[in-house]
C-alpha cells in the first residue's frame, strides 16, 4: 500500500496544459488567478486627504486662518494655499496646491469666515500619490480570488481579469443497489449519496461537473460510460467498484481503456481501496463506495490535484486545538483522517461508526490526521485540525 506522503508527491508531479480566459470582474469570485497582476496606476493616483479637516501650509504657524475654498471628494481645487489661508477638505479629496498637511476638523472651531486652531495636529494626514502602490508594482500573485481581491482589482480600474479554466470533472457512481433520491427503494437498495456529494464537492473554483449517473454492475455498460467520460473530461471520479468483490470491475475496465495505473490501495483510513491513474489526457480516481471515504478522499487528494493542475499548491487551513478525550486505535498500520468537532473549546471526535456513517459528517468541522504507527492520542494533547 502506498503511503500518504508518496501520494502527495505523485499528485504534485502531474501536469495539465493550463488554459486561461478573461472574465468580467463580477464573475471572478472563487476563480483561480493564474498569473501575477501588476498595477497599471499609482494608488492613490494623487495626494489626498486622510480625513475631514483643513488643508494648510506645511509650516503654518498662525492659529487663525481664512477659509478660501471647500474641496469635496472628486473635486479639484484651483486655489493655491498660502500663509494664513486654509481650505475645508473632505476625506479622500485631492489636496490643493501649496498644502503641506491637513489638520483634523475636531482640533478646530469656526468663527465666521475664520478657522481657529485649538490644538496642533502632530500628523500630516495626507496619503501621498503611490504610497499604497506604485505603477508596475505586483498586486496579486496566483491564488483563489476572494472578495477582498475583487475589491483590490476594482480599485485599480480593472473590469476584466484573466483566470484559469479549471478542469472538467466527470462523475460516475457504480452499483446495482443504488437508486437516485426521489425514487422508491426496493428491498436491498440504498440511495445514491456519493454522486450528488461529489457533484457538490466538484463545483469549486469554476470546475465543470458532468454527472453520468448510476451504472449498475454491468461490465459492458460501465465500460462504455467510462470511455465516454474519459473523452469528455480532464478528471474522472468513479465511486465504488475498486475493491476485491466479484462485481468490482473498475480496475480491469480502466486498464482496457488504456488508463495507466499509478497506484492502487493506499495506507489511509478511510479509503484503502483508492485507485489513481492517467491516460494521455485524463486523470482518474477510483474511489471507494463508502460515502465518508469518498468525501474525505476528495477533500484531501482530489482537491490537491485540481489546484496543482491549475498551477497552485493546495494549502488547507489548520487550527490548533486541545484534544478533549483519549483516542485509541484498534489498528495503526494506516494514516487516519478522523472527523472531529469543537465542544467546550476542545477537539472531540464525532460519533463515527465507520466509512458508511455519512451523517456523522454533519457535525464534523475538520479532520485530525493520525499518522501511521500511532496507537494512542492522550486527552489534553495539542492536535492540528485540518478544516473542512
Amino acid at each position: 500500500m502506498i503511503n500518504v506522503n508518496d501520494i502527495f508527491e505523485i499528485l504534485d508531479r502531474q501536469t495539465l496544459g493550463i488554459k486561461t480566459e478573461k472574465v468580467p470582474l463580477h464573475k471572478a469570485l472563487g476563480r483561480i488567478l493564474g498569473n501575477t497582476v501588476y498595477s497599471a496606476i499609482d494608488s492613490p493616483p494623487f495626494d489626498k486627504s486622510a480625513m475631514d479637516g483643513w488643508a494648510i501650509m506645511k509650516n503654518e504657524i498662525a492659529t487663525s486662518l481664512t477659509t478660501v475654498d471647500t474641496v469635496a471628494a472628486g473635486d479639484v481645487s484651483t486655489i493655491n494655499i498660502s500663509s494664513g489661508k486654509c481650505a475645508a477638505i473632505m476625506t479622500g479629496a485631492k489636496i490643493p496646491e501649496g498644502t503641506g498637511r491637513v489638520i483634523r476638523v475636531e482640533y478646530t472651531h469656526r468663527e465666521g469666515d475664520s478657522v481657529i486652531i485649538d490644538r496642533d495636529d502632530p500628523l500630516e494626514n495626507i496619503i501621498r500619490q503611490g504610497e499604497n502602490l506604485k505603477k508596475g508594482d505586483p498586486v496579486l500573485t496566483p491564488r483563489i480570488l476572494n472578495a477582498g481581491d475583487i475589491g483590490i482589482l476594482a480599485s485599480l480600474g480593472m473590469d476584466r481579469i484573466e483566470v484559469v479554466i479549471a478542469p472538467s470533472i466527470g462523475i460516475i457512481t457504480t452499483g446495482s443497489e443504488l437508486k437516485e433520491p426521489g425514487e422508491t427503494l426496493n428491498d436491498g437498495e440504498i440511495y445514491n449519496s456519493n454522486g450528488h456529494q461529489l457533484i457538490a464537492q466538484s463545483e469549486i473554483w469554476d470546475c465543470s461537473a458532468h454527472y453520468y449517473g448510476i451504472v449498475e454492475d454491468d461490465r459492458e455498460r460501465l465500460k462504455s460510460t467510462v470511455e465516454k467520460a474519459l473523452e469528455e473530461n480532464d478528471i474522472v471520479l468513479l465511486s465504488g467498484g475498486v475493491s476485491m468483490g466479484e462485481f468490482d470491475y473498475v480496475p480491469q475496465i480502466l486498464e482496457e481503456a488504456e488508463v495507466e495505473k499509478i497506484f492502487h490501495k493506499a495506507a489511509i483510513k478511510p479509503g484503502r481501496p483508492l485507485w489513481f491513474g492517467k491516460n494521455k489526457s485524463t486523470y482518474v480516481f477510483g474511489l471507494p463506495g463508502n460515502p465518508v471515504a469518498t468525501y474525505i478522499i476528495f477533500e484531501v487528494f482530489v482537491k490537491h490535484l485540481i489546484l496543482g493542475l491549475c498551477g497552485l499548491k493546495y494549502e488547507p487551513a489548520f487550527l490548533r486545538g486541545i484534544l478533549g478525550q483519549v483516542i485509541t486505535r484498534k489498528t495503526w498500520d494506516r494514516t487516519e483522517f478522523l472527523p472531529v468537532k469543537w465542544e467546550n473549546n476542545e477537539v472531540i471526535p464525532v460519533k463515527y461508526h465507520g466509512s458508511s456513517h455519512l451523517n456523522a459528517m454533519s457535525d464534523a468541522k475538520g479532520l485530525v490526521i493520525i499518522e501511521k504507527g500511532i496507537r494512542f492520542l492522550e486527552k489534553g494533547e495539542t492536535v492540528h485540525v485540518r478544516l473542512l
